[in-house]
């Protein structure tokens, strides 16, 4: 029962690689009513088993083999289990282990001394260039020049658009509405007219709010303007427009509104 080797490398006769796989043989006379079974097999490192083991039975012989790898070069010693032996009467034996010696090669070409690299002598100091921060601040200070124009013009623009803007309301016909009783409608368009005005002059002071929040924005935007005549005023047209009877003189709060009007908006423009 001796042990022998197939070895499927990339040509016949070559010597295993690493990588390639190597079937282990094994050939053994099959005893008089014996049935060959091949044992498991669990190799060290570097050997690997690439699968389960074959039964090859021929005549009164079987082969069993084993697919392995090997991942290291050099001189190996594959010591594979012995196959069992089962009796009809449901007995088991085992044959002893018999160890294989197994030459693997390297699968790099063999390199000619000559081929090798020679040291090279040791390379000079690489100078470093010199750092200042001139570039930069030439940069900034082109950069300088260039926005401080714009800045200043757009500083310079101030607020009379709005102003302007503002001073185009237009107006419509109170004295035909205070002489058609229309009292609450004269209220309602000079309060339209004053909150929009306010509205453009100071945008948080906005239409949603109610006259005393209004006011107290419009206080803290435009500390300079006559906020107390503004009160009185817009509380007037509040009255005028809520109140349970009917305003006795609205076109002199319109009045009132235009003479205010223009002074909110000399104010603004200042």
């Amino acid at each position: 029962m001796m042990p022998t080797l197939l070895l499927l490398a990339a040509a016949q006769g070559a010597a295993p690689t690493v990588g390639d796989t190597i079937w282990v043989l094994r050939e053994v006379a099959i005893p008089a009513g014996r049935t060959v079974r091949p044992a498991d097999w669990e190799p060290e490192d570097p050997v690997e088993l690439l699968g389960p083991p074959r039964v090859i039975v021929s005549g009164g012989s079987a082969r069993i083999a084993y697919p392995v790898v090997v991942w290291v070069t050099g001189e190996h010693v594959l010591r594979p289990p012995g196959p069992l032996l089962l009796g009809p009467d449901g007995t088991v034996d085992s044959l002893p282990p018999e160890p294989v010696t197994l030459q693997v090669a390297s699968v790099l070409p063999v390199v000619p001394p000559d081929s090798t690299l020679r040291p090279q002598p040791r390379a000079e100091f690489v100078p470093r260039g010199a750092r200042t921060p001139l570039p930069a601040l030439l940069l900034l200070a082109l950069a300088a020049l260039l926005l401080a124009p714009l800045h200043w013009w757009w500083r310079r623009r101030g607020t009379a658009p709005a102003a302007a803007e503002a001073a185009a309301l237009p107006s419509p016909p109170l004295d035909r509405w205070a002489g058609a009783g229309e009292s609450r409608a004269v209220a309602a368009a000079v309060t339209g007219r004053l909150r929009s005005l306010l509205e453009t002059l100071v945008p948080a002071a906005h239409t949603g709010l109610d006259t005393e929040a209004a006011l107290a924005t419009a206080r803290h935007a435009r500390p300079e303007w006559p906020h107390a005549e503004l009160g009185d005023l817009l509380r007037s047209l509040d009255e005028a427009r809520f109140g349970n009877a009917s305003f006795p003189d609205t076109i002199g709060l319109a009045r009132w509104a235009g003479e205010l009007e223009p002074r909110l908006l000399r104010e603004a423009a200042a």
